[in-house]
């Protein structure tokens, strides 16, 4: 695999920060015996699936607590987390613009530097947590670039709302004195994506396919998720794969679950053809299934 980590100074951030690249590369599992020409062909462009961390979390988690690398190569998608910390992704006013850093900036330095597809069909948004928040805003405000959307342990609440299981986790958190710090009274309102929703549908643009993904014991989303699904794919017709694994909670080990799932199944990425020696190399050892 090529794992990236970028620092670079952002000019919407006003200071440098982090991004973790997987780009996919030689994979010895499927592309063994196979010649460099073969492997890197300079003038390919790679899907993408953009992945937005959860709160407390930096563009390191995903590469820390879950296989995506492997998928990533296996599946050949690159992958980018940026970093963004506790801010929401969210423009201050002052202060640090991180929307306006993700959806410009980011895009535009990550097409101008590297092999990365900018097609809408090869083009991903995904979160967990806070970063699901984060996906799903931009899965609607920016549909004509993003053709799939993985939300995890998150959703859409009614009326705007971001759930009583998430309001109660982070009044919690603030109570014993964790740094989640409260909204500035100067930032804009959180955006309605249910009438956004509605208003795209009645303009007849196409919007991506959602993944709504939850345990069902994630006491933070799970209420979220559930009325998610039933105002994006019971009421307005969305194109909704909705997953939910019993007694899996608001943890990694869901979200590796669904990583895994999201390049195998969801999203629309083709596995590598294994060469003849790299069948050879994967040839079970005698005696093991």
């Amino acid at each position: 695999m090529a794992v990236a980590r970028l620092n670079f100074y952002s000019r919407a951030l006003g200071m440098t920060t982090n991004v973790t690249m997987i780009l996919p590369s030689f994979d010895q599992n499927f592309e063994f015996g196979l010649t460099v020409d073969e492997v890197y062909n300079s003038g390919r462009k790679f899907p993408a699936l953009w992945l937005l961390h959860g709160g407390s979390g930096d563009d390191a988690d995903y590469l820390n607590w879950t296989n995506v690398a492997r998928y990533a190569v296996e599946y050949d998608c690159a992958v980018i987390c940026p970093a963004y910390y506790n801010s929401g992704l969210n423009d201050y006013n002052p202060g640090s613009k991180y929307s306006t850093y993700i959806t410009e900036e980011l895009w535009n330095f990550v097409h101008s530097y590297f092999p990365i597809s900018d097609k809408r069909e090869d083009n991903f948004i995904g979160g967990l947590s806070m970063g699901a928040g984060g996906a799903l805003k931009y899965a609607v405000t920016l549909n004509d670039r993003f053709s799939y959307a993985l939300i995890m342990s998150g959703g859409l609440g009614r009326k705007g709302g971001i759930g009583k299981g998430h309001m109660r986790f982070r009044d919690l958190l603030i109570s014993i004195g964790w740094p989640m710090p409260k909204q500035p009274s100067n930032l804009p309102p959180r955006a309605d994506l249910e009438a956004l929703l509605r208003q795209k549908i009645a303009g007849g643009e196409q919007l991506p396919t959602f993944v709504m993904a939850c345990g069902d014991q994630d006491n933070i989303a799970w209420e979220t998720h559930v009325s998610g699904v039933e105002i994006m794919r019971d009421e307005l017709g969305l194109d909704v794969i909705n997953f939910e694994v019993p007694g899996l909670r608001h943890e990694w080990d869901f979200w590796e679950i669904c990583m895994r799932k999201a390049f195998s199944e969801w999203l629309p990425c083709k596995q590598k053809v294994r060469t003849e020696i790299a069948e050879v190399w994967n040839d079970p050892v005698p005696g093991r299934e």
